[in-house]
């Protein structure tokens, strides 16, 4: 970490004596993977249900759970750009309501008007995926400047690829949140390309928990991919910012196993070696793997959460396939409409 160390104990236990906490982060987990997967397929094959962009967060998935395990659903917020679903998922969204959205339902997340990229549930503060790239950003310092204005003791955590440090609003964002001391978490979910572009190619700086150093807030480099570690070190940004000493900006390396999205293939740009050594680091195989070393998780139980993911997966879309479409009358609802003193003729 630089510029400020923060050594304080992190909100969240990693761990519990039984194992119970443990099993359930892996079961989300797994529950998040088995989302995705059935997202592909629905989304590959003829007669293809799932409209627009889609963009898939397989192999990512100890950030999103790791952060659930942080969050508080009654005071903090997650804002998210468009590879929203498994923090969705991790914040408790029913796994029915994602296929819906996915394939246009009314009883979607988003009443079926959002897609894959807009995946919200401001119960549980999650405030959303956004397609423009960097566009929640500014947002998110918003809400963070409300949380601290309101005094509510609350944090915000906003997710960005490595694609968006580029954009105007990530600089504006980040010395705005420091100027004012907001209780936010710039977390980079850096997976080593933006789209297709690998980092070096992109970025002259290639560290990019650096990008933080200009604006006198502490950074981290975080292993993305092992929940535990990312549990710990993560809390102890959250806890500076519920202290009210300004945010923390967080590269939290990680790998995705699929294309940026579901119009290209992995294959142009990242090497089998790549990949190879990518999968020999699943968080999902760490993560089942310590817990069975340590006596928390039989290879019986871990067989039973894969076969209750798959099958509450398979339920999820069938349910989602049975529910109606948004009703012809209902398009112009959940819009902003502004009227001005002037109306033309």
């Amino acid at each position: 970490m630089a510029v400020a160390d923060v050594a304080v104990a992190p909100s969240k236990s990693v761990s519990s004596s039984d194992g119970q906490v443990e099993r359930q982060r892996l079961r989300t987990m797994l529950l998040i993977r088995r989302f995705e997967e059935r997202t592909y397929q629905e989304y590959t094959k003829p007669g293809q249900k799932i409209g627009g962009f889609c963009h898939l967060y397989s192999g990512q998935e100890a950030i999103s759970v790791g952060l659930a395990a942080l969050f508080d659903k009654k005071r903090d917020y997650l804002i998210n750009g468009y590879r929203c679903h498994g923090h969705s998922l991790a914040l408790g969204m029913d796994p029915r309501l994602g296929f819906a959205e996915l394939f246009g339902k009314a009883t979607g997340c988003s009443k079926g008007k959002g897609g894959s990229m807009h995946f919200f549930d401001a119960s549980v503060g999650n405030m959303g995926g956004h397609g423009i790239v960097g566009g929640q950003l500014p947002l998110g310092t918003g809400f963070a400047f409300a949380q601290k204005y309101n005094k509510t003791g609350g944090f915000t955590v906003c997710l960005f690829g490595d694609g968006a440090v580029n954009q105007g609003t990530h600089n504006e964002s980040l010395n705005l949140a420091s100027l004012w001391k907001l209780p936010i978490i710039f977390m980079v979910e850096n997976n080593g390309v933006a789209m297709g572009t690998e980092v070096h190619r992109h970025s002259a700086e290639t560290d990019l928990a650096k990008r933080g150093l200009g604006y006198n807030m502490p950074t981290m480099n975080v292993d993305g991919n092992d929940i535990d570690v990312f549990i710990t070190e993560i809390g102890r940004a959250v806890d500076r910012a519920r202290r009210g000493e300004g945010p923390t900006y967080v590269s939290a390396n990680t790998f995705r196993f699929r294309g940026h999205s579901m119009s290209d293939s992995m294959a142009t740009y990242r090497t089998k070696e790549q990949q190879d050594a990518a999968r020999s680091r699943d968080p999902i195989a760490l993560y089942s793997d310590r817990l069975i070393k340590k006596s928390l998780l039989t290879s019986e139980q871990l067989e039973a959460m894969e076969e209750e993911a798959g099958e509450i997966i398979v339920k999820a879309v069938e349910q989602a396939e049975a529910d109606p479409h948004p009703a012809l009358e209902d398009r112009f609802n959940d819009i902003l409409a502004e009227t001005y003193p002037y109306q033309p003729k």
